[in-house]
């Protein structure tokens, strides 16, 4: 599932050879010292979406949208909760090798020229990578990770990371409210996110810090104010959305380099019958009458299959059956992968995969979008009491992200005004925000946080609950991974501990965790998944 986005290439390596003439740099030879910012900040940026996405991948297994229907490998093991050492380990490399070595560098080179801009850019992400991967495994190593003299870094639990984490998007902003210095690169040269908008840089600092706010919804210190605060300053309209436009030279080339993270990662995955659920509103609760409308985004979500001149839809995987023990064949063309197959299919020729909108070669990488504020917003004030301003935010997720995937206007009118959609502020549940945010964060490593967060579908015992539950129908997978989730109650709460750490740092590992080499590790809570 690993790729590598190759936007631009410059070896950031130090060189320390000893020349018979050392006066200057040499220009033209790559180190630590030459590229500027502007060249710094494309493959930088690359990365850590490398990064991000892939953990979004490995989080879909785990959170139900994903599966397979073949022999056992990696992939297979996630759908059974299991992350062992080898599938916990590109997320981890692409951000500490790829990316978060880079960033000192950058900034350093970046306060040289005065280029503001990029060293707020900078934090953003260096706070982004961290917290999201905190959030993903529990602890990690923050303090000394980049220390050239400590070969085995401490960890850091994940509540002392979001405390720098929300630091570094405070002093992110002040950055990009600089005046850049005479002779600074515009952020238009170096940034692949938004187009050198600063704006829409800011705007993301402050959605960033409502989404970490809102993590701690379990915890007595949770603020929903102050969640409401940071969103009143982040995206406010879809241009606001910070999304990667990945690309595709052709339809039919063959190097893949330069496309989607998800085209490359779910060669061969197979949506569940949840997901597929959700998007149909076939779930305990869902919202219908007698003006029902199918959800406009299902053909772009559910791939289909081109068989004897008619389009037939995937079936989604029943992951509470015995289907995931086993699983059809690969020629079962009942469950069609995700890929779109062939890429340039001949004029009334069969197709076994139409694909999806986020598994197209070119598709976006919706890295932090208006509807997911939309969202955030919706459920914070849910919690505060104030379910008309709650129902029009939830309203206006979904309406943004059905404009983000390009459906015309006057057929998002229509859906959310059928009985598709919940009407009422007094029917709107915290289950229908977030089974509807579950849909706009596809494949996105935030779903898995909102999971844990909302306790998946149980009760206050911890065990399967479909009316208590948030999650209606998430349940445990009949091929559940029962060494680490012995118990019924016992559900993935964070990701094995990679097999880097575990080789070369064990000592510092079980120094910050003495279960982390245990299978029942991967179900112990994180620090805000904790009542």
């Amino acid at each position: 599932m690993k790729r590598i986005i190759y936007i631009a290439v410059f070896s950031l390596t130090l060189a320390s050879c000893e020349k018979w003439l050392d006066v200057n740099d040499n220009p033209n030879s790559a180190n630590a010292t030459v590229p500027t910012p502007e060249q710094r900040l494309p493959p930088l940026l690359a990365q850590f979406a490398d990064s991000y996405e892939s953990a979004g991948t490995r989080a879909a297994f785990l959170s139900q949208q994903l599966a397979v229907t073949y022999a056992v490998n990696n992939n297979w093991n996630l759908t059974r909760w299991y992350s062992n050492e080898s599938s916990a380990n590109w997320p981890w490399q692409a951000w500490y090798v790829n990316a978060a070595v880079n960033i000192d560098p950058l900034i350093e080179k970046a306060q040289e020229m005065e280029a503001y801009h990029y060293i707020g850019a900078a934090k953003i992400i260096k706070a982004w990578g961290f917290g999201a991967l905190a959030d993903f495994y529990g602890m990690m190593p923050y303090d000394e990770f980049n220390d050239p003299a400590t070969i085995t870094p401490k960890f850091d639990d994940g509540e002392y990371i979001q405390s720098q984490v929300l630091t570094l998007l405070d002093e992110a902003i002040v950055e990009l409210g600089k005046t850049q210095g005479v002779g600074a690169a515009g952020l238009a040269e170096g940034d692949i996110f938004n187009g050198g908008n600063v704006d829409n840089w800011i705007r993301l600092a402050y959605g960033l810090k409502a989404r970490f706010l809102n993590h701690t919804s379990k915890l007595s210190s949770y603020d929903p104010q102050a969640v409401l605060s940071a969103l009143a300053n982040g995206p406010q309209i879809d241009e606001h959305s910070t999304i990667l436009q990945y690309v595709d030279e052709t339809e039919t080339t063959a190097s893949a380099t330069k496309a989607s993270l998800q085209y490359q990662n779910n060669s061969a995955s197979r949506i569940t019958k949840l997901y597929y659920d959700y998007i149909m509103g076939n779930y305990t609760g869902a919202p219908t009458g007698s003006n029902d409308m199918e959800d406009p985004r299902a053909d772009l979500l559910i791939p289909s299959a081109l068989i004897d001149g008619i389009f037939v839809r995937s079936l989604g995987v029943d992951m509470q059956s015995d289907l995931p023990k086993s699983g059809p064949t690969n020629a079962d063309r009942q469950y069609v992968q995700l890929r779109r197959n062939p890429i340039s299919p001949v004029i009334g020729g069969e197709m076994t995969a139409t694909g999806t909108w986020y598994t197209q070669k070119d598709s976006k990488g919706l890295l932090f979008t208006n509807a997911e504020a939309r969202f955030i917003e919706a459920e914070a004030r849910f919690r505060m009491g104030q379910p008309a301003e709650a129902l029009a935010a939830y309203k206006a997720g979904i309406r943004s992200h059905m404009n983000i995937m390009g459906i015309a206007a006057a057929t998002i009118d229509n859906y959310l005004n059928s009985s598709s959609v919940v009407q009422s502020a007094g029917a709107l549940t915290l289950s229908h925000i977030m089974i509807q945010k579950y849909i706009a964060l596809s494949y996105s490593p935030e779903l898995w946080v909102d999971l844990r967060r909302m306790d998946f579908c149980t009760d206050q015992s911890g065990n399967y609950n479909e009316v208590a539950g948030i999650y209606k129908g998430f349940n445990r997978p009949s091929h559940v991974y029962v060494d680490a989730y012995p118990n019924a109650t016992d559900w993935p709460r964070r990701f094995a501990v990679p097999s880097y750490e575990i080789n070369y740092n064990v000592e510092q590992v079980l120094s910050a965790n003495p279960n982390a080499d245990k299978p029942t590790y991967l179900n112990e809570p994180v620090w805000w998944d904790k009542p």
